[in-house]
This record gives C-alpha cells, structure tokens and sequence, in this order.
C-alpha cells in the first residue's frame, strides 16, 4: 500500500509510522511524498527515524549503522542523511538514544536543518520580492516570493516546536548535572 503525507515533523513522522504498524502496515520506503508498506501482523515491530551527521555517507556513518544493526535493528531504508530502523518487539523497548545528551545532538541536527531551510527561504523570498519590485516581472518574481515566503512560515511550526524540544532536554540534563 502506498500512503502520500508530508510531515514537518520526525517525531509525528515516526509516531504515524509506528500507529501503521501498530495496525499491521509495516513501513517499507519512502519516496517524498509517498511511503509504501506491506500487510503484516499486528504490533509486530517498532521503528524509529534518524538523521544521521553530515549526509550520512562516508566511515562514521556506516560504523555507527553497523553498530545499530549488531544490536539486532534493521535498517529498513538509508535515503540520504535519513534512516529508518525497525526492532520485532519480542526484543523489548527501541530507543536510539539511551542519554539526553546523545538525544540533544540529534534534536541538534534536526534543528539545525529546519533552521537553515527556514533562513534560505526567507532570503530568497527577500530577494525574489526586490527583484519583482525593480524588474517589472511581477508574475514570475511575485510567484516564487509568495512560494518562499509560505514554504518559510510552514518552518517556523516545526522550528519553534524542535527548540521548544531542544530546551526541555537541556532542562533535563541540567537536573541530572546538579
């Protein structure tokens, strides 16, 4: 079965991931904007999503896929810097992190792409609305500043809801620090 959905969120992602499995569709792939699972049984597994550092390519990256994998995940699907890993439930709770620390990195990197995306968009909105305004294309120019601004403003939503993520984390690791 093939599902289109658009998330701008990993942890709603993979919570949707999860309900699917939980009613037997285990994930298969992901080709934006379209994920693809097969019928299985019931709360057979559990996933979790990842973005790897960098663009998940080169020693560190395969080292730390290799690890995961010896500990008996799965790596479902690598797609760029992305990976999602599944557990049969039989083998007990799946968390990828067993630290806030590690946690934070994570929520790091995830803020840190929201982030930047965030940024380019609104500089070429900026740029694209100038350009309008001194060269007379309005049509063209107009388009893509209402698209850059509008692809800025849905960042914000998961933006603002990382940081807010990232500030609970740092919170709980001041706790166990004191």
């Amino acid at each position: 079965m093939r599902k289109f959905k658009i998330f701008l969120d990993d942890a709603k992602e993979e919570k949707w991931i999860n309900d699917m499995a939980s009613e037997g569709w285990y994930f298969q792939s992901f080709h934006f904007p379209f994920y693809t699972f097969a019928k299985g049984e019931p709360g057979e597994y559990e996933y979790r999503s990842e973005m790897l550092e960098g663009f998940g390519y080169g020693k560190a990256a395969n080292e730390y896929l290799d690890f995961v994998q010896s500990t008996g995940v799965e790596v479902v699907q690598k797609r760029f810097n992305w990976v999602y890993f599944r557990q049969h439930k039989s083998k007990g709770n799946f968390e990828l992190y067993s630290d806030p620390v590690s946690k934070l990195s994570y929520i790091n990197r995830i803020s840190t792409l929201y982030g930047t995306a965030a940024v380019l968009n609104l500089v070429f909105a900026l740029f694209n609305g100038v350009m309008s305004v001194f060269e007379n294309s309005l049509h063209f120019n107009s388009f893509i500043t209402g698209l850059n601004t509008g692809v800025f403003i849905a960042l914000l939503y998961p933006l603002a809801k990382t940081v807010y993520r990232k500030q609970n984390l740092k919170k709980e690791i001041a706790l166990y620090e004191n």
